[in-house]
């Protein structure tokens, strides 16, 4: 009874899914979000809180006031475009935020509650304005389509569907059968569902981070360019089936692609 009452509950959670869907801002696609803004910033506010507590704020002062400088300008593009287009919800829970940390690691994040922190090392590359549009608007694309909230209900459909055809073998044929399929299924999900996924939030990053530049008024050609920076001096990274990550050289020829077919914003 007890179990019958588990796949039930499961059957029920699993349909919630399917009327828990959002539109992506820009690209329109489809996606299922189970967490509320303010769930979602609370917990980015809490990790945000504790990456800070022990990075060490750059001492540039120049390259910080850049920073800052090229994110602002392009939050009031965006809120503008936002609020002209009424598109505002897709800005709901985000408060934007920009620091530039003391670290040589190529890197830069964006919390998904619009907290975003650059490494000193990725300014070896993003070294104008237009550059950091890039990476900036990359970031910013994160937030504003909600990747965070979508990567968190990706994981829990998995864990609901995991519960609900596990309860139904372990009911049949025991525990052993029920470990053996969690574990393929574990496989299964993290090579054939979450990985591609977020191979597929890059992408769209990318596009939705050009299109941020392009209502700021950044030359958006910086985008592949940028990109053709960080790939000369290493090999490029042609086998990224199981990366989270698309290799440079396919993001190069997206961003081309996505620039040569650009709607008017």
């Amino acid at each position: 009874m007890k179990k019958s009452l588990k796949i039930v509950a499961a059957l029920a959670a699993l349909m919630l899914l399917a009327v828990s869907c959002g539109v992506v801002s820009f690209t329109g696609r489809r996606q299922v979000l189970l967490f509320s803004d303010s769930e979602i910033a609370a917990l980015s506010d809490e990790s945000y809180a504790e990456f800070m507590s022990t990075a060490k704020i750059s001492s540039d002062a120049d390259a910080s006031a850049m920073l800052k400088g090229v994110g602002d300008r392009m939050v009031s593009a965006l809120e503008s475009y936002m609020k002209s287009h009424d598109m505002e919800s897709a800005l709901s829970g985000l408060k934007w935020e920009f620091q530039l940390v003391e670290s040589t690691e190529v890197n830069a994040f964006c919390m998904p509650n619009g907290k975003i922190v650059f490494y000193e090392g990725i300014l070896r590359y993003a070294d104008t304005p237009d550059y950091i549009a890039v990476v900036m608007g990359h970031e910013m694309a994160h937030a504003v389509a909600k990747h965070g909230n979508e990567r968190m209900s990706q994981q829990a459909a998995l864990n609901m569907a995991g519960a609900v055809v596990g309860e139904v073998i372990g009911a049949k044929k025991g525990a052993a059968a029920k470990n053996l399929f969690n574990i393929g299924f574990g496989i299964g999900s993290q090579a054939g569902v979450l990985l591609p996924y977020s191979r597929k939030h890059e992408y769209e990053a990318d596009k939705i981070g050009m299109y941020i530049m392009d209502i700021a008024g950044y030359d958006v050609n910086a985008a592949p360019e940028f990109w053709e920076k960080m790939l000369d001096g290493k090999n490029p990274n042609t086998n990224d089936f199981l990366s989270t990550h698309p290799s440079d050289a396919k993001r190069i020829a997206a961003l081309n692609e996505a620039i040569r077919t650009k709607p008017e914003l």
